[in-house]
């Protein structure tokens, strides 16, 4: 039978590769062949691979054991060589100190006749360095953890005290040939551990084995994942490390000179997955070869199966194109196909009937929705119009809301500041007018008690009277006094400075201008800080200014008071506080640093806002930098802060000079 020897042959082949039913029968064939085939498929592949890994497990676990074998061979040797060596008779020479270089002369020797990549030093019973195979290695002493203990000691890993990297030592005792049991000294021989590292090729990992494992060495070119990824192994053997699978089998050295000591060698997957890629290839041949017969068979199924449907096909695909429901179908056919035949020609029927009753309606709807659509274009537009002034009278109705609250809050401001520093202003002027009579009655009490000393009186009333004034502490109240009055005198001074400015704030009135040294007003201030900086916080004074300047001082201390006050919150616990004062050209400048938390920088731009404060409620109100910043301006200078986050802030006030005259030369002193 010829398959494809003509046209209506690949029609039909066409037809069943098209046909919905043909499709559906194919996937169905194919969906439960394949999902058979793929379950043996990994069936198989598991096994193989569990049996690759097997044999590869053992490759690996041969491979330890010989590097393991190697080393331990290896020191095996030098330990065999080194205690012969101690044994030479020119060893006795040590008890001379090698005078003559033999012993020297002999460890050159022995490095080059033995191939040694590290070097030999021999040590005194002194411990004292006397010959080295390094001619360039300069006089050492014997480190403790070279000093051997018994026969013959064995050193692991460690850095050399005498330099050139990690190293691992042998040594053992010299004792003397012609006493048996003298010692003399220590022959020590030294491994790089290069050499060791060198016998660690094809992927192989070196580990020393304690309660947590150490990475002694590793052939892989990134060692930082190493130990990492041993550490989490599975139980298969597989490992993760940089990023890339390995197969791991180790050998460990129980006992020997490196005890504890493990070898563990890797194999990539890549070996392995390139002959489960071999085997896959292999399934995938097969199932090629069992599913073309298979498809042939459903092909032809399908053909004969299909066939009346895709007659009923043509048929319903004429009618689609031509819209003639008035054709019938007819198909020789008495089963299920049959009755759908028939039953299509009653639907067609009934469908030629409702076509016509459709296209009547759909005339009638599309006049409606021509109607319709002009009537919403036109409320569409009325709409539009309405939101648009809508929109515009809201952003007029906000921005004018806006400008009243502000209104209302610079009014609201000011008659509070105005009425806060009028209810002040008399009690504080009485005050600060009393203290220079204050003063004038403690004079004139102490020149009296003074004048009654001098008084001639019997010895007994004298004595009652030295014996009361002693009591009273005259001579304290005679120095303490004044002090107190003048800090008296200052603070209501600088109460009534604050309440000036606060009437110049709510322009009330205006302050004076006249000259003033700047450092007077700083130490003004910490004075009144006093108590808060006492005990905890430390004050440098750093004067090199010391010239008056027209400006208005009280203004000038609220800006001091506001920044160090500022400072001591911002120092928790103890602290220091750096004042300093400098010209620069025409520039006063004052600079005030402290050594507290810092302020962030996502916030430093705001501290001059007025009310932003970081402070908890009742501690601050958010003015004081705000206000600060205003009276520098006034005086036509500049502030500037700098801070970072743990270390502390620095403000640095500018004011310009304008004529300054010198007062007094340059100082500084620390408090």
């Amino acid at each position: 039978m010829r398959l494809w020897s003509s046209g209506r042959r690949a029609e039909r082949i066409r037809h069943w590769f098209t046909h919905t039913i043909s499709r559906r029968l194919l996937g169905a064939f194919f969906l439960v062949f394949l999902t058979t085939y793929l379950a043996t498929a990994l069936v198989v592949l598991s096994a193989t691979r569990a049996a690759v890994t097997e044999a590869e497990l053992g490759t690996l676990a041969q491979l330890a054991h010989l590097k393991l074998n190697n080393l331990n061979a290896r020191f095996l040797q030098l330990a065999t060589d080194l205690h012969a060596w101690s044994k030479l008779d020119v060893m006795n020479d040590l008890a001379s100190g090698d005078v003559d270089k033999r012993v020297a002369r002999t460890l050159e020797n022995l490095k080059g006749d033995y191939s040694l990549q590290g070097d030999l030093y021999a040590f005194n019973f002194a411990g004292q360095l006397v010959a080295s195979s390094d001619r360039r290695q300069a006089a050492a002493t014997l480190p403790d953890i070279w000093r051997p203990k018994g026969q013959l000691s064995f050193v692991d890993k460690h850095p050399s005290p005498l330099g050139g990297g990690d190293v691992v030592v042998l040594s053992a005792p010299i004792t003397s040939a012609f006493s048996a049991g003298y010692p003399l000294g220590n022959l020590v021989l030294v491994v790089p551990w290069a050499e060791v590292r060198g016998a660690l090729a094809d992927q192989a990992v070196l580990l020393r084995r304690q309660e947590n494992p150490v990475l002694l060495a590793s052939s892989l070119a990134n060692t930082a994942d190493v130990l990492a990824g041993l550490t989490h192994a599975d139980r298969d053997g597989w490992v993760q490390i940089d990023g890339k699978r390995y197969l791991a089998n180790s050998a460990q050295n129980v006992t020997g000179l490196a005890s504890g000591w493990e070898v563990i060698a890797l194999r990539e997957s890549a070996s392995l997955d390139h002959t489960l890629r071999v085997v896959a290839l292999q399934l995938a041949g097969l199932c090629a070869l069992l599913a073309i017969p298979l498809t042939l068979a459903i092909l032809w199924l399908a053909q004969r199966l299909t066939a009346p449907l895709r007659e009923l096909t043509r048929f319903v695909s004429s009618i689609t194109e031509t819209g003639d429901l008035s054709r019938r179908v007819s198909l020789p056919s008495h089963d299920e196909i049959g009755t759908l035949a028939t039953a299509f020609n009653h639907m067609t029927t009934r469908l030629d009937g409702a076509a016509r009753e459709r296209e009547r309606f759909v005339r009638e709807l599309e006049t409606s929705a021509e109607e319709l659509e002009d009537k919403v274009q036109a409320r569409t537009r009325e709409l539009t119009a309405a939101n648009t002034e809508l929109t515009h009278t809201l952003e007029e109705l906000k921005a004018a809301e806006s400008q009243l609250i502000q209104q209302e809050k610079m009014a609201s401001l000011g008659q509070l500041v105005a009425g806060v520093a009028h209810e002040l202003n008399n009690p504080i002027g009485f005050i600060y007018a009393n203290f220079p009579h204050l003063d004038e009655y403690s004079q004139t009490l102490i020149s009296l008690v003074d004048e009654l000393r001098g008084l001639p009186l019997a010895e007994e009333d004298r004595e009652k009277l030295e014996a009361r004034l002693e009591e009273a502490d005259l001579e304290f109240l005679r120095q303490d006094m004044p002090k107190i009055i003048r800090s008296g005198q200052s603070g209501a001074l600088r109460v009534k400075e604050i309440i000036s400015s606060l009437r110049s704030f709510s322009r009330l009135d205006e302050a004076v201008e006249k000259p003033a040294r700047l450092e007077e007003g700083l130490d003004d201030t910490l004075a009144l800080l006093q108590h808060q900086i006492r005990k905890r916080i430390q004050v440098v004074r750093d004067y090199r200014l010391n010239v008056s300047l027209p400006c208005h001082p009280g203004q000038l201390n609220q800006v001091f008071m506001n920044i160090l006050y500022n400072a001591i919150q911002a120092i928790e616990g103890t602290g220091t506080i750096t004042v300093s004062t400098r010209r620069e050209a025409d520039w006063a400048v004052v600079a005030i640093s402290d050594t507290g938390r810092g302020i962030p920088a996502e916030i430093l731009n705001r501290i001059f806002d007025p009310f932003f404060t970081t402070k908890k409620v009742g501690e601050g109100t958010g003015l004081g930098l705000s206000i600060s910043y205003g009276i520098i301006e006034k005086h036509g200078g500049r502030i500037s802060v700098d801070s970072e986050v743990g270390q502390g802030t620095t403000f640095t006030l500018s004011i310009p000079l304008k004529q300054a005259a010198p007062d007094q030369e340059d100082g500084s002193h620390d408090e």
